[in-house]
């Protein structure tokens, strides 16, 4: 109830409401949460009153509001993306009904009831949102068949390969700091060198997430950083994620090196300085999900391939 009422005074948030009309309750709902900064809209909460499942409510709302909110705020949001369940396919039918295309995928992240579960990750472009894109991103090889998968859905280009040298933890003095807010989210700083590494922890899902770090740190410190982290917080932590540049191969490296799988490739995920910039998805899990406990798409399919057996 929280939730809905800041969210329903916020005028980033679209708010998609239908109704039966013979006996004027709500039978369905979903919100789009816009970002202005970067120019996306991320779709989620949409649902359907269980008496009016199975008759396509869900597919008509979901493109409904697709369509609508493409063309109302098509001066305003470039890239429109969205998180699906891959407990079954439908959801991820109807979004690629809708234009959008799976970009990655998020192993064993959520909890659905009592269950871990996986999600994928789907996203659809404006015309104009991909010539606005960085070309040639550098890659070191553990991320090029991911980036092969996704170029091809947007016909990408070429990639840079780019080989990078193994870093080393240094002996730098971490400092570590949790906070607790009224949710009982954790929001953690690790500070070392003159750095920072951020990141959040959903307690229920023991997921780290939202992660950041200096703009200029270098691979030493970070790698430093998330070693640090990843020892204090053990065996807290079930999944662990971060959005990185796909211009800076040796922080790319820094991951793989701690256990990290490239797990989606976003094109033209952010806005600098006037252009979109990719994104890889790393991802750490503790347990690798089964690709046979997933129902996916023929295309969701060929992501979930590279790495789950």
């Amino acid at each position: 109830p929280e939730w809905i009422h800041i969210t329903a005074s916020d005028r980033n948030v679209v708010w998609k409401v239908v109704r039966d009309t013979l006996t004027d309750n709500v039978i369905g709902m979903g919100t789009i949460i816009m970002d202005p900064k970067n120019q996306r809209g991320y779709v989620r909460g949409f649902m359907v009153d269980p008496d009016y499942q199975s008759y396509g409510v869900g597919g008509w709302l979901a493109l409904n509001a697709f369509q609508e909110f493409a063309i109302k705020y098509r001066d305003v949001i470039k890239i429109i993306w969205t998180e699906n369940r891959t407990a079954h396919a439908k959801s991820q039918k109807i979004s690629e009904a809708a234009g959008m295309r799976p970009v990655g995928l998020f192993p064993n992240k959520d909890i659905f009831l009592t269950k871990r579960e996986s999600d994928v990750l789907f996203a659809l472009y404006a015309m104009n949102a991909l010539k606005m894109r960085r070309p040639e991103p550098a890659l070191i090889p553990a991320v090029m068949p991911i980036f092969r998968v996704v170029g091809h859905q947007f016909r990408l280009g070429d990639a840079v390969p780019t080989q990078v040298p193994r870093t080393h933890a240094d002996g730098y003095a971490v400092q570590g700091f949790i906070s607790v807010d009224k949710y009982n989210y954790r929001y953690c700083t690790y500070r070392a060198n003159g750095r920072e590494l951020k990141f959040m922890i959903n307690p229920r899902t023991r997921v780290a997430e939202k992660t950041w770090f200096s703009p200029d740190i270098d691979p030493v410190t970070l790698k430093t950083l998330l070693r640090s982290a990843r020892i204090s917080l053990n065996p807290k932590i079930y999944y662990m994620e971060c959005y990185v540049s796909a211009f800076q191969p040796a922080i790319q490296q820094v991951f793989i090196d701690l256990g990290y799988v490239p797990t989606g490739y976003i094109p033209g995920w952010d806005l600098v300085d006037g252009k979109r910039e990719d994104r890889i998805i790393m991802t750490w899990v503790r347990e690798i999900p089964p690709l046979v406990s997933m129902q996916l798409t023929r295309r969701a399919m060929k992501i979930a391939k590279l790495f789950l057996s």
